[in-house]
């Protein structure tokens, strides 16, 4: 039995039982952040009457709280550092805003306080394809290395020349 021809075909077949588990683990995440890339959650707050909230560093806040916006509270799980306004609210106190689109503003000022919502969906993609063949070809690569290892400690021929 020739060893390295069974030990590649076990590679084989664990690498593709791997990638298997990888693309199966990994689908509901990149399902979802596609989803989530593709929703327009500004069009659904009007479309339910509700109201699309901007944040702002509080010691930047203009406006009354409890009126004009709400300070973040634990339950929010955030440092309490950012206050919230409606939008419409936002547009009327911080007017330099005005030329921006509602979109445009909102990722700016979601950034500008460290909470970028700009979803990157291929980036998971990227993530498990990289898994899914990286971790195979690394352990091939090990394979390919011990053997190259092993096969220094084998016994040389000596020639005699008659």
């Amino acid at each position: 039995m020739n060893i390295a021809t069974g030990l590649f075909r076990l590679w084989i077949v664990a690498s593709v039982l791997f990638m298997t588990f990888i693309g199966i683990s990994s689908y509901g995440d990149i399902r979802d952040e596609f989803r989530i890339a593709n929703t327009d959650y500004d069009a659904l707050a009007k479309m339910y009457g509700g109201s699309t909230l901007v944040p702002v560093f509080c010691v930047d806040a203009r406006g009354t709280l409890g009126v004009d916006y709400e300070k973040e509270t634990a339950a929010l799980r955030y440092d309490g550092l950012r206050c919230w306004y409606s939008l419409e609210r936002f547009r009327q106190l911080y007017p330099e805003y005005r030329d921006l689109k509602d979109h445009d503003l909102e990722l700016k000022l979601n950034d500008r306080v460290g909470l970028p919502i700009q979803r990157h969906p291929w980036l998971k993609v990227r993530q498990a394809v990289g898994t899914a063949f990286g971790v195979p070809l690394a352990v091939l690569l090990m394979g390919l290395s011990l053997k190259w290892v092993f096969a220094g400690f084998k016994k040389r021929k000596v020639e005699t020349g008659v």
